[in-house]
Protein backbone atom coordinates (compact mmCIF):
# COMPACT_ATOMS: atom_id res chain seq x y z
CA UNK A 1 0.00 0.00 0.00
CA UNK A 2 2.53 1.79 1.00
CA UNK A 3 4.34 1.34 -2.46
CA UNK A 4 1.19 2.95 -4.19
CA UNK A 5 1.16 5.56 -2.81
CA UNK A 6 4.75 6.62 -2.92
CA UNK A 7 4.45 6.11 -6.31
CA UNK A 8 1.34 7.94 -7.07
CA UNK A 9 2.69 10.96 -5.09
CA UNK A 10 6.38 10.74 -7.57
CA UNK A 11 4.05 11.13 -10.27
CA UNK A 12 2.30 14.03 -8.68
CA UNK A 13 5.50 15.53 -8.45
CA UNK A 14 6.70 15.00 -11.89
CA UNK A 15 3.51 16.13 -13.27
CA UNK A 16 3.97 19.74 -11.03
CA UNK A 17 7.93 19.79 -12.39
CA UNK A 18 6.87 19.26 -15.55
CA UNK A 19 4.08 21.88 -15.19
CA UNK A 20 6.34 24.49 -13.82
CA UNK A 21 8.63 24.00 -17.11
CA UNK A 22 6.00 24.65 -19.62
CA UNK A 23 5.80 27.62 -18.05
CA UNK A 24 9.73 28.29 -19.25
CA UNK A 25 10.12 30.85 -22.48
CA UNK A 26 10.66 28.03 -25.65
CA UNK A 27 13.56 30.31 -26.36
CA UNK A 28 15.89 29.65 -22.96
CA UNK A 29 17.74 27.16 -22.26
CA UNK A 30 18.97 26.32 -18.91
CA UNK A 31 22.69 24.47 -18.05
CA UNK A 32 23.00 21.99 -14.98
CA UNK A 33 26.34 21.90 -14.36
CA UNK A 34 28.73 19.76 -16.07
CA UNK A 35 25.64 17.94 -17.76
CA UNK A 36 25.61 20.51 -20.20
CA UNK A 37 22.65 23.05 -21.61
CA UNK A 38 19.01 21.78 -22.38
CA UNK A 39 16.39 23.44 -23.90
CA UNK A 40 12.58 23.56 -22.35
CA UNK A 41 11.81 20.14 -24.26
CA UNK A 42 14.90 17.92 -23.55
CA UNK A 43 13.98 18.98 -19.29
CA UNK A 44 10.83 17.63 -19.50
CA UNK A 45 11.77 14.95 -21.31
CA UNK A 46 14.65 14.03 -18.64
CA UNK A 47 12.15 14.30 -16.03
CA UNK A 48 9.63 12.22 -17.54
CA UNK A 49 12.60 9.79 -18.22
CA UNK A 50 13.76 10.20 -14.68
CA UNK A 51 17.37 10.26 -15.76
CA UNK A 52 20.19 11.84 -13.56
CA UNK A 53 19.48 15.22 -15.33
CA UNK A 54 15.96 14.38 -14.68
CA UNK A 55 15.87 14.16 -10.79
CA UNK A 56 18.46 17.08 -10.36
CA UNK A 57 15.87 19.19 -12.06
CA UNK A 58 13.25 17.65 -10.02
CA UNK A 59 15.69 18.23 -7.20
CA UNK A 60 15.96 21.97 -7.84
CA UNK A 61 12.69 22.54 -8.15
CA UNK A 62 11.72 21.13 -5.32
CA UNK A 63 14.01 22.71 -3.20
CA UNK A 64 13.25 26.33 -4.76
CA UNK A 65 9.40 25.54 -4.14
CA UNK A 66 10.35 24.31 -0.18
CA UNK A 67 12.17 27.73 0.01
CA UNK A 68 9.85 29.50 -1.26
CA UNK A 69 7.18 28.28 1.28
CA UNK A 70 9.70 29.30 3.82
CA UNK A 71 9.59 32.77 2.61
CA UNK A 72 13.32 33.03 1.99
CA UNK A 73 13.27 34.76 -1.36
CA UNK A 74 10.67 36.97 0.17
CA UNK A 75 12.37 38.17 3.13
CA UNK A 76 15.81 38.80 0.73
CA UNK A 77 13.99 40.92 -1.36
CA UNK A 78 12.46 42.72 1.52
CA UNK A 79 16.01 43.42 3.27
CA UNK A 80 17.15 44.51 -0.15
CA UNK A 81 14.26 46.79 -1.00
CA UNK A 82 14.79 47.95 2.49
CA UNK A 83 18.18 48.61 2.14
CA UNK A 84 17.53 50.76 -1.28
CA UNK A 85 15.20 53.50 0.40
Amino acid sequence: MEEKRTEKLSEEIKELVIERLEAMPSDKKISIGADGDFTKEELIERVKKEDNVGKKVIQIQLEYLRLMKEGVFYEKSFTDNQAQI
